[in-house]
């Protein structure tokens, strides 16, 4: 589970914190016996399981979306110096960080990376407020995980050739050197490089591929049928009052010839060199009750995107995963858009801790009873501070009883637009 996400001097944002703690004094009265979750728990640590992030155009909602994007992307990947975006309206700033703070196994770690225009400048991991290691300006400290093995001489090696690249620039972060090529070599790096690239899903957008979201589930478990995880989309579709009797799909591994594939029929995905071509067709029944075929592809833009959107979802909830999605209620009806984060509230699904961060302009499920204060965050944007985030629970006065939806939209916790056209 995420505690927070710190980011500083990325974009429009100078100084952020996402937090994800459960920011009320204490549980609501018999939260054991509600259907929904007002927080996730593990140990002594309360998190919210849904966050949602409003706020005005350019106001800065995605570049939050985008700083957790860039960040998990260096850990599974390397530093790429040309991807960063420093606050250009405050020039005299030239170093970005980031710092993840999240709970795993009972254990509460702190991850911290920063970088500047040319490579990482720190990098450090922190487990239940020991320091794992520490690297800052090339000054390293292997103290804490060391061992006969491994060391502290040997892990200064490891760093110099497989962090550095061919300039001797600090690229490559040290957490991911350990996580992929010496994981047994300690416990809480395995399991920090763990957290970070399988269980944080970062999209910029909700714009899926029906089979993106199909290989997703699908891979959730390593023994999963494809037809099972199939038919567990089209069970929750069926479920949102979608009006499809059933569904069915197959999958054509093409090589690299696919001329007689139409476009408009068929998903193209281009894997390890081969092309496969997915065919989803949907079923309806017609005015006498015979059952009529229709392309995937012919259905509503708000049925493909919800339909498109579950196999993520799932994936997410029963992995205990972090899903983090910019626009989620883009083409989606309110009501479905409201299904989908109720999905991580409801004990039923979410049974594993996991989380939903989404930004979005739909306000209809501020009016529902669902999302508490804690749950709700408004983002501003000034010259002076950049963009700033708080939650509802951060205004005075404010309880779970309150209209959030009419409190917004009056400007009560800013985030609006003012137009004077």
């Amino acid at each position: 589970m995420i505690i927070s996400f710190q980011i500083k001097n990325y974009r429009s944002i100078l100084d952020l914190t996402l937090p994800m703690s459960y920011a009320e004094r204490k549980a609501p009265n018999g939260y054991k016996q509600m259907e929904l979750l007002p927080f996730l728990e593990e140990g002594d640590v309360r998190t919210i399981p849904c966050l949602a992030i409003y706020g005005a155009n350019a106001s800065g909602k995605s570049n939050i979306i985008k700083a957790l994007a860039l960040f998990v992307g260096i850990i599974k990947n390397r530093y790429n110096p040309e991807i960063i975006s420093t606050n250009k309206l405050h020039p005299q700033d030239n170093i970005t960080s980031f710092a993840l703070e999240f709970l795993k196994e009972d254990k509460k770690f702190l991850y911290s990376l920063e970088v500047n225009g040319e490579a990482i400048v720190t990098e450090r991991l922190v487990k239940n407020n020991e320091v794992v290691f520490s690297i800052d300006n090339r000054n390293r400290s292997f103290t804490a995980i060391a061992t006969d093995v491994y060391p502290s001489k040997k892990l200064d090696t490891i760093f110099s050739v497989e962090c550095l690249d061919q300039k001797q620039q600090f690229r490559t972060p040290f957490l991911s050197v350990v996580g992929k090529n010496y994981a047994g070599l300690n416990d809480s790096m395995t399991v920090a490089y763990g957290f970070i690239t399988n269980k944080v899903e970062v999209y910029p957008s909700n714009d899926f591929l029906f089979s993106f979201g199909l290989d997703r589930l699908t891979n959730t478990d390593s023994g999963m049928d494809p037809q099972k995880a199939f038919i567990d989309i089209v069970t929750i579709l069926r479920k949102l009052d979608i009006d499809i009797t059933r569904m069915e799909y197959k999958k054509d591994e093409l090589g690299k010839e696919v001329r007689s594939f139409p476009a408009s029929q068929y998903e193209f995905n281009i894997s390890n060199k081969m092309i496969t071509a997915t065919e989803i067709n949907s079923y309806h029944e017609d005015i006498f009750g015979n059952e009529v075929q229709f392309n995937f592809n012919d259905e509503s833009l708000g049925t493909q995107r919800v339909a498109c959107l579950l196999g993520i979802v799932i994936t997410a909830l029963r992995k205990g995963n972090v899903l983090v999605i910019d626009e989620l209620g883009n083409s989606l009806h309110p009501y479905l858009f409201a299904e989908i984060v109720r999905m991580f509230k409801d004990k039923r699904y979410n049974t594993s801790n996991a989380q939903l961060i989404f930004t979005t302009h739909n306000t209809d499920i501020m009016e529902q009873d669902m999302m508490r204060v804690s749950e709700i965050g408004i983002v501003t944007k000034t010259l002076k501070k950049g963009t700033v985030f708080k939650r509802v629970s951060d205004f005075e006065g404010v309880r779970n009883v309150t209209n959030f939806r009419k409190q917004y939209l009056d400007g009560t916790f800013s985030g609006i637009p003012h137009s004077y056209i």
